[in-house]
């Protein structure tokens, strides 16, 4: 049981961060005051999201599991060091995201609030911030060992590169899995050095998983994409295709991960997990049933925040147990 207690505690120690994020962010918005650093730390922080740091981290944890590491064995100081480097790479890539795409946000009616576009923080300002996150995460990386350290830089290059790639390929939704899909195979190199094939099996099956969802989530910005000459499944293929395109990104995940269960010592809970994720995908679908009409859905943030937040943490539960009673 201490390496389920291990896990509750990182999963508990990364919920604290996040809801602590989230009352500065409320903070933020009941401060009236004229300090502009304090202005400028709130158009910060409602940027880049910083309570979303969670969403990575239950897949990344699991990615330990199937890779053999004995949660038991490490430290609460390692699961921090872990949050920190998912805290600042994922900060980098928002802040990079926010400062290539500025000028897009400031045509987009979806997007012209963010701080940026509304002069909430100048370009240069927020180019600053990224960069220091990419140097926090670098640092980061090098307390591990010296081939994660290594490794960042290339990371940070990956990370920065997804908000260029609408420019020029539909497939810019697998890149943007393909960054979320580092977080586990990222984890086993800096705590082992090397990265099984159940790993890699799962960091596939996040790149799938990802796609699916922001497939969906593009649907929103068809008519401004369109308008832009920017790059997306939506735009290419329209609303009812990108439906089954997406239901088919989720069903690749579901065979990924039960092929996991023919390269790693799994059992029962474990395919529980995998049936459920599967559920729990067919009723994100049902919710924006209506693009597979042709018509666009009023339940996207739903579908997209929701639904997916508890994807990510029930299959960490049900492998976490599995691994316990092997």
């Amino acid at each position: 049981m201490g390496s389920l207690r291990i896990g509750v505690r990182a999963l508990t120690f990364g919920a604290c961060f996040s809801i602590q994020c989230i009352v500065i962010d409320r903070e933020f918005e009941r401060i009236k005051r004229k300090n502009k650093k304090v202005k400028k730390l709130k158009a910060i922080a409602a940027d880049l999201k910083l309570s979303h740091t969670l969403f990575a981290l239950p897949f990344a944890l699991s990615g330990l599991v199937l890779g053999g590491v004995q949660l038991q064995s490490l430290t609460l100081l390692a699961f921090g060091k872990l949050l920190l480097c998912m805290f600042t790479a994922r900060s980098f890539a928002m802040g990079m995201n926010r400062w290539l795409d500025r000028t897009l946000d400031a045509q987009n009616p979806r997007t012209d609030s963010r701080a940026i576009p509304s002069r909430q923080l100048k370009a240069g300002e927020m180019l600053s911030w990224s960069c220091l996150f990419g140097l926090g995460f670098v640092l980061a990386a090098f307390t591990f060992n010296r081939t994660t350290g290594l490794c960042s830089p290339v990371v940070l290059a990956i990370l920065a590169g997804y908000s260029l790639m609408k420019r020029y390929t539909w497939g810019t939704h697998w890149y943007l899995g393909a960054c979320l899909g580092l977080a586990p195979i990222a984890a086993n190199i800096a705590l082992q050095g090397h990265v099984p094939s159940s790993v890699l099996l799962l960091g596939l099956a996040i790149t799938m998983w990802t796609a699916g969802f922001d497939i969906l989530y593009a649907t929103q910005d068809v008519a401004f994409d369109t308008r832009m000459k920017l790059y997306s499944v939506p735009v290419r293929f329209g609303l009812a295709r990108s439906w089954w395109i997406s239901a088919g990104c989720f069903a690749c995940m579901i065979l990924l991960l039960l092929q996991i269960g023919r390269s790693a010592p799994v059992g029962s809970l474990y395919y529980i997990g995998v049936f459920g994720v599967a559920g729990m995908l067919i009723y994100e679908l049902g919710l924006v049933r209506d693009l597979a009409k042709n018509r666009a859905s009023m339940k996207l943030d739903r579908a997209f925040f929701t639904v997916n937040g508890w994807v990510s943490v029930c299959f960490y539960i049900c492998v976490q147990l599995d691994s316990l009673l092997q």
